[in-house]
């Protein structure tokens, strides 16, 4: 049986004392790593905050349309962030930083630090800076020329915005200017519409001016210069003074295209006042000089079109000079970037071995603690384990009965459940039943079929329930028609089963998940299967 060395009063005084002088001087040690440890996490937590109000102020400044080229403190927030595995701060600070080397023209690191930005964002949740992530990158493949590659970053870009109706419009009108470039216009003209209701309800006036731009580029390359002009009147209102030029520009090359001299003399006159009171973008002078040397050729003017082609050809070498610097400078800074994140990797390992000595410290001195503690409380740890171990069996006892409960809860709400979803289906496909009755009364009357097309095409197998009403309601037809036809396509067999009712090729496009041009193949390619069998 062990026995306590203070119950001897032999030997009491001497290890009592020699105790109590192991425990001093161990709080003491414990008091010195505590305060160092507290002082660490002090530094760590103000440059945190520091590095935060970096990440503030970059975006501040970008938002307020200033030059963000030189923030490059930026660059270490991101760093540090990333070092210290906040991921949360990580995200924004790698978009920013992207923004400041696009600033600079380095397009390339601007991909890294978007790229980077979407998968923090990702992985800890941060839908907004993903969304902008995706949106940016689609800038840079734009620029590029990969549009194809654009579009896809654009509609990865809408679906993380989510609600905010604003954002989605300015990316589903980037899809549409995408499909405009590569002459994709059926497509263009279903995205812009669909941007333009996103625009108008979020009520941004910025995006509806620009969709309504972009369907007068879709109008004017199809030849339709008389939508071309009345969407431009719409979007003119619209703008602000920083893109009124292009806007004014827009509207009066169309009217070139007219043949208008009135109207075009009109609105260039307009355009050229309104590039006096802004600062007009290089990209923006050179489309405005090329305009006005069609116009000076078309008049014959040709001394004002040398003249302006001298200074187009300017802003385009310059245009040119830019992004060929910017080539030369990416890989001029690309070592020096390098280097500096090598170095801040070996300060940061340094501080991180520091760390990990004092944790052992600690470690070592909680362990001294722990053995004395557990030795003066030897013989109250037997009874706190007995009271500990029937508190226990008294807990489970009690958890038991807590989860039976709660089984035979959750089992009578599935069973709910499940006669209310079975229910649900029952009514489901008499409402479908009632629909085709109706319909095929009266299939003149194009409510009955929006009632029809409401009540299936409400679930994913929606073609399944309109394929067992149609049954119901035409027993023996589906058999017949592939039994007949055995090498119909999916689309061509739904679309045997929509030509019972009376829709308008818009309608036949929508029910069938395509566009118009796609019903029309469709449609020819099964009178041509029809007429071969017959």
């Amino acid at each position: 049986m062990p026995s306590n060395r203070c119950t001897n009063p032999e030997n009491s005084s001497y290890f009592c004392g020699k105790d109590l002088i192991h425990m001093s001087r161990s709080i003491t040690l414990i008091g010195v790593v505590l305060l160092l440890l507290s002082s660490c996490t002090f530094r760590s937590k103000a440059k945190t905050e520091r590095m935060v109000a970096v990440v503030s102020e970059v975006r501040d400044k970008y938002r307020a349309d200033e030059d963000i080229s030189n923030d490059d403190q930026i660059f270490e927030a991101y760093d540090y962030f990333v070092a210290t595995k906040d991921y949360q701060n990580a995200a924004p600070a790698a978009l920013y930083s992207g923004r400041v080397r696009q600033a600079k023209k380095e397009y390339e690191a601007a991909m890294n630090f978007y790229k980077e930005a979407d998968h923090y964002g990702c992985m800890t949740g941060d839908s907004v800076s993903a969304a902008f992530a995706q949106y940016y990158i689609g800038d840079l493949l734009n620029n590029s020329g990969n549009e194809a590659e654009a579009i896809l970053n654009y509609k990865a870009a809408a679906e993380l915005w989510g609600d905010s109706l604003s954002r989605k419009a300015k990316c589903i009108n980037a899809v549409a200017m995408m499909n405009i470039v590569i002459d994709e216009y059926d497509s263009a003209f279903v995205y812009l519409e669909q941007a333009l209701k996103l625009a108008q309800a979020s009520d941004d006036r910025i995006t509806e001016a620009s969709v309504w731009n972009n369907y007068s580029v879709a109008y004017q390359l199809t030849d339709d210069f008389d939508a071309a002009k009345e969407c431009l009147r719409k979007a003119l209102p619209l703008v602000d003074v920083k893109r009124r030029p292009i806007a004014l520009m827009n509207l009066a090359k169309v009217f070139l295209a007219l043949d208008e001299r009135d109207s075009l003399e009109y609105y260039k006159a307009e355009m050229l006042h309104a590039m006096e009171v802004t600062e007009c973008r290089p990209e923006t002078m050179a489309a405005v000089y090329a305009f006005l040397i069609k116009d000076a050729l078309n008049n014959g003017d040709y001394a004002t079109a040398f003249d302006l082609e001298m200074k187009h050809e300017q802003v385009a070498l310059d245009l040119l000079s830019d992004q060929t610097q910017s080539s030369v400078l990416e890989i001029q800074k690309k070592y020096d970037f390098e280097a500096q994140a090598n170095q801040h990797n070996r300060q940061m390992l340094s501080r991180q071995r520091l760390i990990i000595l004092l944790t052992v410290i600690l470690i070592v001195a909680l362990a001294i603690i722990t053995g004395l503690i557990l030795n003066a409380l030897k013989k109250k740890r037997i009874e706190a384990e007995i009271n500990a171990n029937l508190l226990e069996l008294k807990k489970r006892n009690e958890q038991q009965q807590l989860e039976q409960n709660d089984l035979q809860t959750q089992i009578e709400e599935l069973q709910k459940q499940t006669g209310d979803k079975l229910k649900d289906e029952y009514l489901q496909k008499c409402h479908i039943i009632r629909c085709f009755e109706v319909y095929s009364r009266d299939r003149n009357n194009t409510m009955n079929f929006k009632d029809l097309e409401k009540a299936l095409f409400e679930g994913e197998d929606h073609w399944t329930g309109f394929e067992q009403a149609f049954e119901g309601v035409h027993p023996g037809f589906i058999a017949s028609i592939r039994q007949s036809y055995p090498d119909l396509t999916e689309s061509e067999f739904r679309y045997c089963l929509l030509s019972h009712f009376k829709l308008s090729r818009q309608e036949y496009a929508d029910a069938l998940g395509c566009s118009v041009y796609n019903v029309d193949k469709i449609r020819a390619s099964l009178n041509n299967k029809i007429r071969v069998k017959s």
